[in-house]
């Protein structure tokens, strides 16, 4: 069973990458830009419901916001 993919694997892994650079290139470079946007993208990440939650409030505020002719 393969362990789920958390921040603190992801910085553990750019840390050993980054070793690996200084010590033999930047021919493992790529493997750094990957991991780096793989931390992006988990910090960023939004969960659906609270995605759902934000626009289900747009709509309600939009409809408020509109006046009858």
């Amino acid at each position: 069973m393969t362990a789920p993919i958390t921040e603190k694997r992801l910085l553990d892994a750019i840390a050993v990458v980054s070793e690996v650079i200084i010590l033999h290139g930047t021919k493992y470079a790529p493997l750094l830009d990957r991991l780096e946007q793989e931390l992006e993208t988990l910090r960023c990440y939004d969960d659906p419901i609270s995605r759902a939650r934000r626009h289900l409030s747009r709509r309600l505020a939009d409809s408020q916001q509109q006046t009858p002719v």
